[in-house]
């Protein structure tokens, strides 16, 4: 995860999932009106 984002998880920041295209998600700190994005990542497909 990018530094600026654990740094905000770390500090209390609001943690929110982001839906994005194609079964991939992120996760986005809010603290003190700013943002900070983490990596972008992918649903795990389900087994039958």
């Amino acid at each position: 995860m990018p530094k600026a984002f654990e740094r905000c998880v770390r500090s209390g920041g609001r943690v929110r999932t982001k839906k994005l295209s194609g079964g991939r998600y992120m996760h986005l700190c809010f603290k003190d009106g700013k943002s900070y994005a983490g990596e972008v990542k992918r649903k795990k497909k389900r087994r039958r």
